[in-house]
């Protein structure tokens, strides 16, 4: 269990940091097609990308973490630690390297994770397997899947003790495998109970790996075995009742107690089996104000309809393109970057984005995440009207999707190419 403990005293000298933001500064010449996630305990930061001119992103995040790059060619995580500006480029195998003025270590960090994402591929689960071994196959990636990380664990040791990467970083990673390990060991059809005492040994330091993406998977993991080996219907009630009797970490309960209420709020198909015992002990138990403020803004009726056809009749004598988004769809998101840059050079183009969410909260946290592109006049949360008849006639049966109506207010395509398509620019420039 030295993983534990040396991630425990990590991330109490790094909780010593004040500043909230990593900083990605991009130093090459192109940026087109590359998106980013930022992973918090908190709330999962959506896809970030350049746009066209921009060398510049901010992650608000006041702890370690890895920013994962979310195009496969260039896969490379980026570790970094609060106040850090993180410069990257491309080599010449289309691989991120990356380095930072304030920290030696980075440069050889990077260095570390491309000749591991060379040997071993991609850092994953049983889960994920079948479709990132069909994705290798059509980049004629080929690597064998390694579900004890043994030869990346020892990869990893050798760099530590070569002093080419940092205790911070060494902590992370031997975390993140020790999840990945534990979380392949969960999905076999028989889970050896060393496992599971593992796993439940590990609660004594979960407020520490709790920063580790992987750590907070394998434990939602774990919630869902214990529940059906128990024989308890995994209702949310049940999955609420499990979290506040199973875990001590008030951190972790806050955590659990928010996700799974946060996703019956957020599933058409789940919310209506919403019920007041689960709500009630998620505020008697929740002691995060942050995700109090979010269920209760997320509770309240909403009473403003959405009525897509006011918003087309404020702009007659313009085009206007309709983004329908999400801010849990990644593929949204991360068209985010060409929309901006279509924004720019189609000022007489009016944007509108509509949000399908069932969380406000969500759909709030979301847009601040993107001032230069959502604000107050642009950006709606969708709302069921009757009186829609224009979202009727649409039919959003899936995201992203775009609808572009012409001058006149009628719609020109009711599916139209997305903004990285370089087919939307022919399709505006033809009706302008």
């Amino acid at each position: 269990m030295k993983v534990f403990k040396i991630t425990l005293c990590l991330l109490f000298l790094t909780s010593l940091c004040f500043s909230q933001n990593i900083v990605l500064k991009f130093i090459g010449d192109n940026d087109d097609g590359i998106a980013f996630i930022g992973c918090s305990e908190k709330f999962l930061i959506g896809p970030r990308g350049f746009s066209p001119g921009e060398r510049e992103l901010v992650f608000k995040l006041n702890q370690p973490a890895v920013i994962k790059c979310t195009h496969y060619k260039k896969a490379t995580p980026i570790f970094a630690l609060p106040n850090e500006v993180i410069e990257f480029d491309f080599n010449k195998k289309g691989l991120i390297e990356y380095s930072c003025k304030t920290n030696k270590y980075r440069a050889t960090e990077s260095q570390y994770l491309n000749e591991s994402f060379e040997k071993y591929g991609v850092a994953e689960s049983f889960s994920d397997y079948n479709e990132l071994k069909r994705i290798r196959s059509i980049h004629k990636v080929l690597k064998n899947f390694d579900p004890t990380y043994q030869k990346e664990q020892e990869f990893l040791e050798s760099n530590f003790k070569s002093g080419n990467i940092s205790k911070e970083f060494y902590s992370y990673f031997k975390t993140m495998y020790w999840s990945l390990i534990k979380t392949n060991e969960l999905e076999k059809a028989t889970v050896a109970p060393a496992t599971i005492l593992a796993i439940e040994e590990s609660f004594k330091g979960a407020d520490s790996l709790f920063v580790v993406d992987e750590y907070r998977s394998l434990l939602e993991m774990y919630i869902k075995k214990s529940l059906v080996k128990s024989g308890n219907t995994p209702t949310l009630l049940n999955k609420l009742t499990f979290v506040t009797t199973t875990f001590q970490s008030q951190k972790v309960k806050d955590y659990f107690l928010f996700k799974n209420l946060d996703f019956f709020l957020n599933d058409p198909k789940s919310i209506t089996k919403l019920d007041q015992p689960s709500i009630d002990l998620f505020r008697k138990y929740c002691k995060d104000q942050e995700y109090l403020d979010a269920i209760n803004l997320d509770l309240q009726p909403k009473n403003k309809p959405f009525v897509l056809q006011s918003k087309i009749d404020k702009y007659k004598g313009q085009l206007v393109l309709v983004d329908f988004w999400a801010s849990w769809c990644k593929p949204c998101r991360a068209e985010f970057p060409a929309e901006k840059a279509l924004m720019d050079k189609f000022p007489a183009v009016a944007f509108v984005f509509v949000s399908t969410d069932q969380s406000a909260a969500a759909w709030e946290k979301a847009m601040l995440q993107y001032p230069k592109i959502l604000n107050k006049d642009n950006s709606f949360l969708l709302t069921k009207s009757e009186e829609d008849q224009l979202m009727k006639e649409i039919k959003i049966y899936s995201i992203p999707r775009y609808v572009l109506f012409g001058k006149d207010g009628k719609i020109l395509h009711k599916d139209a190419p997305r903004p990285s398509s370089p087919d939307i620019e022919k399709l505006l420039q033809l009706h302008l």
